[in-house]
């Protein structure tokens, strides 16, 4: 059984394409403080926690990375209809295992099976974005070196 949980203002769509699973089980949470949601994602003890970033109080980034202080073994995975970026996957502390884009939302509980099996949701341009960062990071460090 996969705990999952939801949050944002617009996860209908995805909830209900989660709850016709019989081997996955659903919370959402709707507008709520920071501190009020942490909490109570805390007590959930979500495996996979799927937060939208079209809620206006929250910043998805943000929630995933305080999120990983708390409740260490809960993966994230964001829904977005803007393209994901290395910067929010930074600001995540790179701990958010998948990005959802707007047009992949009806795909949600393949995304959740995925990262709950521990794999990374993640789009291919942002793969080549991290690896280029990285790969730039590594000369850097190598010219520095020497």
């Amino acid at each position: 059984m996969i705990n999952v949980c939801l949050v944002g203002s617009d996860i209908k769509k995805e909830l209900a394409l989660l709850q016709s699973q019989h081997n996955i089980t659903t919370n959402a949470l709707y507008e709520a403080s920071f501190e009020a949601l942490l909490d109570a994602i805390e007590k959930l003890k979500p495996d996979v926690l799927v937060i939208s970033d079209q809620t206006h109080q929250l910043s998805a980034d943000e929630l995933c990375f305080y999120v990983s202080l708390r409740s260490t073994k809960t993966k994230t995975i964001i829904i977005t209809d803007k393209p994901a970026t290395y910067e929010q996957l930074k600001l995540s502390g790179f701990t958010c295992r998948g990005f959802v884009a707007f047009e992949q939302r009806h795909a949600i509980v393949r995304a959740v099976r995925v990262v709950h099996d521990g794999e990374a949701w993640i789009p291919r341009k942002l793969v080549t974005d991290v690896l280029d960062k990285l790969a730039k990071e590594e000369k850097q460090h190598n010219l520095m070196k020497n």
